[in-house]
């Protein structure tokens, strides 16, 4: 009752309820069943405990005096009277709230089916609705657990249909029980291995099945949960198991004849990660020793391969879940090659989102690797390896630095940075800040001269309509999160993929701002029931392609997911820290107001005139319908209305000298990258992070923003003087574009390697 309440009551008493209800959820958590009911008999009779069971009873007596006072505030009950989920009533001068019991509807329910050799039996649950509200109530808390939850009208149903196949099943299950079953519906159970990257990836999707079991198989543990008509068990491969060589070929690419046509074959080995010093590397310079720190604690991904391997060999098929991008197609055909002689059956399945739905869907269209995707990621690593090899070598040499690198979408980053840096340093400007009696701001510019007076020179005033921006992509979400968070580009994708492999949001390297008919539903179903039908404009925002927008996977906004995590009702593969529920409060608002109505404002543009210069100032003076500012303020600024020669006068007076150019941030960088088309979503962050670590440019502590360093100069300089035709924006555009050639399987990838194989030798002797 405590937990719902707690939405109806202001603040003050909203935090106390909070606080109470953390404290008996703790308390309670280790106490038996028997305790518990001890507990709750002498709260009913009024009689005391001892020890520790009189404590809890004591936080219990405080948690009821404290419902009882804010169930007698008027405002309380009226807020929960109007409530479509929670029912109030009052019988013979006494109040009742009346709620859903979930729990026992689950239980009741799944008595309706059973698990048998042959699946789950189907299964009938009718529900005769007395009371509407708390129907609302039970329909909604259901999906907060199961998304794809739905009850249907009875007057809907083909109930003959249905009757058949309940008498159909337990017909099997009667079959089973006397022997007399025949073999072929015996082996209508398979086993399968599904193999994603993450533990926190395997974790949620056993999640979605019941309760896994658990086992171990050397460093990696296995889920095993049963969804009908397949056992499954579920594992994390840990990411990338395979990387180039580097003491083989040309920086480990063989390049044989083929018909007089040179033939490219990389050469991988299993990477290696120190457990000291977190060096990665492939290649051993002594067997087992870390060639940096010299620790034998070294783990070898062979290991994973080594216990994929045992496992593979139980199963009828493996099922490969890597994220669907060419990294994840990479990692599935490293893992297929591994595994293939251990089991005839290796197909690749693909979800953009991890809930259950989206999994049960990619089982059923289950596929081959996409060899195209990986030829794109080998062309990619093969050319960042020989790029990246050669120049790094000059810079070691020239600079007598071996922490220095280099690449050919870093460098023309990195010249961006450079090139902003100098135009800001060369645009300081005088700038004086009026603030006028009406409290509107004018900002002039080049101006030293005192003003105390303003006319308003000409004014336009028009109803304007203010449409949503589209859900986020890759790009806009990294420049949001660095503009309103202060996010760096590398940290947003880390908090980025938790929300996704927990699957609380979509698959989050994406450059397409199409929405789903799914997604559609989860925006129809909260701005609906949250904000008023009225509000909802279903877009889709794009034609459907590989990837869909960044979106949530349900209609659960933050408050009402840090709730249910809370109260249990949710669980989550890792606990989420303050940033998680940041950036997903900001996807969250930015995929709903995509699906509301347009705002309309009362627009005002005004020309003020200083008698010095003038200036121009935009913004809105009222909102005539939210429409979407119902989640998210207006980007103008609010506006007194203005008059055409009207005269106001300055009560403030605020100067300063200042850069006319602003310095780029991380969020500006990844808008460039995207806008000049170098570096993809998979990229974006990456790059910027190599600036950063290799210290060509720093970050300004307060404001973040992007200051290049003399070595980063110099490095630059160097780079673009000696190998222009390498590392120019232009050439680097060329060849994103070639290997988006090589995805799409309309350019064949030993071509592309051969071009960029001449073009390297050919400037770099």
């Amino acid at each position: 009752l405590m937990s719902e309440v707690m939405e109806f009551l202001e603040e003050d008493d909203r935090r106390n309820a909070e606080k109470l209800y953390a404290r008996l959820r703790r308390l309670i958590r280790n106490i038996p069943q028997f305790e518990i009911l001890k507990i709750e008999e002498a709260l009913a009779e009024g009689l005391p405990l001892e020890g520790f069971s009189n404590h809890v009873l004591e936080v219990f007596k405080e948690a009821v005096e404290f419902l009882r006072s804010v169930l007698r505030k008027p405002e309380v009950l009226k807020r929960i009277e109007e409530d479509p989920f929670v029912s109030l009533k009052k019988e013979e001068g006494k109040w009742y709230i009346e709620i859903p019991d979930v729990r026992t509807y689950i239980q009741a329910t799944g008595r309706t089916s059973r698990l048998f050799a042959g699946g789950i039996t189907k299964g009938l649950s009718v529900l005769i609705v007395d009371n509407e509200k708390v129907f609302n109530g039970l329909k909604r808390q259901m999906r907060w657990r199961f998304a794809e939850f739905d009850i249907k009208p009875f007057n809907e149903l083909n109930l003959e249909e249905i009757l058949k196949k309940i008498d159909a099943d337990r017909e099997k299950v009667r079959l089973i029980m006397e022997g007399k079953i025949a073999e072929k519906t015996k082996d209508l159970v398979k086993s399968a291995l599904m193999i994603v990257e993450s533990p926190n990836k395997a974790r949620t999707i056993a999640s979605f099945f019941g309760q896994p079991s658990k086992r171990r198989i050397g460093d990696l543990v296995a889920y095993e949960v049963s969804i009908g008509e397949l056992m499954l068990t579920i594992l994390a491969s840990g990411g990338h198991m395979f990387d180039l060589v580097t003491n083989e070929g040309y920086h480990g690419v063989l390049i044989k004849e083929n018909d007089r046509k040179p033939y490219f074959i990389p050469v991988y080995d299993t990477l290696k990660r120190c457990r000291d010093c977190g060096h990665q590397f492939v290649d051993w310079e002594k067997k087992g020793v870390c060639p940096r720190c010299g620790s034998r604690d070294v783990r070898d991904a062979l290991e994973n391969v080594i216990a994929m391997r045992e496992i593979a060999q139980e199963v009828d098929e493996i099922l490969i879940g890597t994220d669907p991008d060419v990294e994840g197609e990479k990692i599935a055909w490293d893992i297929r090659n591994v595994l293939s002689p251990y089991t005839p059956t290796i197909k690749r399945i693909e979800f953009h989102e991890v809930t259950r739905p989206a999994i049960l869907k990619a089982l059923k269209e289950a596929k081959d690797v996409n060899e195209a995707r990986v030829n794109a990621q080998l062309v990619r690593r093969i050319e960042d390896r020989w790029i990246g090899f050669e120049l790094s070598q000059k810079l070691w040499e020239v600079f007598e630095n071996t922490y220095l690198s280099a690449g050919r979408v870093q460098t023309p980053v990195l010249g961006w940075v450079i090139e902003r840096y100098r135009e800001f340093v060369e645009s300081e400007t005088d700038f004086m800040r009026l603030t006028l009696e009406n409290d509107l701001e004018v900002t002039l510019e080049g101006v030293k001269e005192e003003v105390q007076e303003v006319v308003v020179d000409e004014v336009q005033l028009e109803e304007k309509e203010l449409n949503p921006l589209p859900p986020y992509t890759t790009d806009t979400m990294l420049q949001d999160a660095s503009r309103f968070l202060r996010f760096s580009t590398d940290y947003t994708m880390r908090l980025a993929q938790d929300l996704f492999e927990l699957g609380l949001v979509t698959y989050i390297r994406t450059d397409s701002t199409h929405v789903s008919n799914v997604g559609i539903e989860v925006a129809k179903e909260y701005i609906t029931e949250e904000i008023g039908e009225d509000y909802f404009a279903p877009r889709k925002w794009g034609e459907e392609g590989a990837h869909e927008c960044i979106r949530p996977t349900r209609p659960i906004d933050t408050g009402r997911l840090m709730q249910l995590l809370r109260d249990g009702i949710i669980t989550l593969a890792r606990a989420l820290t303050r940033d998680h529920f940041r950036l997903y409060d900001m996807i969250f608002k930015r995929f709903m107001i995509s699906q509301m109505k347009a705002a309309k404002i009362l627009h005002e543009r005004a020309v003020i005139d200083a008698k010095i210069t003038k200036a121009e100032v935009e913004g809105y003076v009222e909102i005539l319908f939210d429409g979407w500012t119902k989640l998210r303020a207006p980007p103008l600024k609010k506006l007194p209305k203005l008059e055409k020669g009207q005269r106001i006068r300055v009560k403030e007076v605020k100067k300063w000298r200042a850069p006319k150019v602003p310095l780029f941030t991380q969020g500006d960088i990844i808008a460039l990258m995207k806008e000049r088309k170098i570096g993809r979503p998979s990229t974006y962050a990456k790059i910027v992070k190599t600036l950063l670590d290799r210290h060509y440019v720093i970050e300004t502590k307060g404001r973040k923003k992007l200051v290049p360093t003399e070595l980063g100069t110099k490095v630059y300089h160097y780079l673009i003087t000696k190998y222009k035709e390498l590392v120019s924006e232009e050439r680097t555009r060329q060849l994103e574009e070639l290997m988006d050639l090589v995805e799409e399987n309309k350019a064949d990838y030993q071509e592309v390697l051969n071009d960029m194989y001449r073009e390297i030798r050919k400037y770099i002797a």
